[in-house]
């Protein structure tokens, strides 16, 4: 093992990504398109966690009992799940658009709003006609165009002095109202001369295009070569120690979005098989076991181990790291910039990655249909986000078997390097 070509890689990985890293961080869009998704995120989990129980992982007998049971508690179920699914592009748009301005010193909940209209108009809305279809997953790329463009557009009017000024005896929301009036006209207008030119000239509307221009970018992103650049990147931010999380998550939730709303549409028409393998699930319980790296493994190496320094963080880091939380583990041992680690940091996760996605795309491991919480523990959150399917449960035993073999000779380095210097420290 070359610690020196490490060194350098590290270095290199400093120098060339963190700028834009760093600059993809701080970035008002990216961080209004994220906080968008976090708003939206309890609904979905909500949504998701009544998967189960409406479309159940077994045959039901309907003439007995509990097939009765199940007939009449599912239409008490549907409509929870079709609202809080079925409204997910609404609720980034409105999250977005607040988060937006938040940013940009506007009134949040105004701007919020603005967006949702923005959107609505995007997707066609006209009186009593509304295409429920782009409300759910298949709308969030518009939703998070609406909330951009209409929130562009308030701040534009707002540096310019363009809007209704009342005097500040005036109660602060009537002349925030009145302040949003000319550049909310503006808006709507526009949009609705938008649609207009588009649907004269192309015979689609905004979602339309916009599912026609992002296909080959849709289908690409549901690929292992997605999966494998996602993962590195992601790790190597880490490593040098950027949130390389929230920048991959900020990116692919979108697509994840769309995709779990198409799977949760495939299983409740019966198809035989999904459409989509690389899920929020996927990422979150296959290859993200205990945290970044996967390294619960660790955990229990460290726990056992004769180095004062590990046992410690091993005892701090262990029910965060059952919860995939591993700061202690990543600032503890250290992980982070600390060239040893850099090799198993970053290729346990491609290698579970690799073999969690060609078992799941030869039929051995089922798709993801529900969105749980990241902190769930990975086992558990593995058959449940697939329905209840024990088969994936096992694959996230084997990954955790997996990445202990794969970190245990670097670990046992690492310990060796402690121990002595602990023992010169007590000469």
């Amino acid at each position: 093992m070359n610690i020196q070509v490490m060194n350098v890689a590290a270095s290199v990985i400093e120098q060339r990504i963190s700028p834009l890293a760093n600059w993809l961080t701080r970035s008002n869009h990216i961080t209004a398109l994220r906080d968008g998704f976090s708003l939206a995120m309890p609904f979905v989990i909500v949504g998701s966690l009544l998967v189960p129980f409406i479309f159940p992982p077994f045959a039901i007998n309907q003439t007995s009992t509990f097939g009765q049971l199940y007939l009449t508690l599912r239409p008490l179920l549907a409509p929870t799940f079709e609202l809080t699914i079925g409204l997910i592009a609404l609720i980034i748009a409105f999250g977005s658009s607040a988060s937006l301005a938040k940013q940009y010193q506007i009134p949040e909940r105004l701007s919020g709003l603005t967006g949702c209209l923005a959107f609505l108009l995007f997707i066609g809305f006209s009186g009593s006609a509304m295409p429920n279809v782009y409300l759910g997953g298949m709308g969030i790329f518009t939703a998070l165009i609406s909330s951009t463009y209409s929130i562009e557009i308030i701040r534009f009017f707002y540096s310019k002095g363009w809007y209704i000024s009342l005097p500040d005896e005036v109660p602060i929301m009537t002349r925030n109202g009145f302040k949003l009036i000319v550049p909310l006209m503006f808006i709507l207008l526009s949009i609705s001369i938008i649609n207009a030119y588009l649907q004269l000239h192309t015979g689609m509307i905004l979602p339309e295009l916009i599912a026609a221009a992002f296909q080959p970018l849709i289908v690409a992103s549901d690929t292992l070569t997605a999966v494998l650049i996602s993962l590195v990147i992601c790790h190597l931010l880490w490593f040098i120690g950027i949130h390389g999380t929230l920048i991959i998550t900020g990116i692919m939730n979108p697509f994840w979005m769309t995709y779990l709303v198409e799977n949760q549409q495939a299983l409740a028409s019966g198809a035989e098989q999904l459409p989509h393998i690389y899920m929020q699930g996927f990422w979150d319980y296959y290859i993200l076991i205990g945290g970044i790296g996967s390294t619960l493994p660790l955990i229990f190496m460290a726990m056992r181990s004769q180095s004062k320094q590990l046992k410690s963080v091993g005892k701090i880091g262990l029910i965060p790291s059952l919860f995939n939380i591993n700061e202690p583990i990543l600032f503890g041992f250290p992980i982070i910039m600390n060239p040893l680690f850099l090799i198993p940091f970053v290729g346990v996760p491609l290698v579970n990655a690799c073999v969690a996605w060609y078992l799941t795309d030869i039929g051995v491991l089922d798709r993801m249909v529900a969105l749980l919480p990241w902190s769930m523990p990975a086992p558990l959150g593995a058959a449940w986000a697939a329905n209840g399917s024990w088969k994936n449960m096992f694959m996230c035993l084997f990954a955790i078997f997996n990445s202990w073999m794969i970190y245990r000779p670097f670990f046992k380095v690492h310990e060796k390097q402690l121990i002595e210097q602990e023992a010169l420290r007590q000469r």
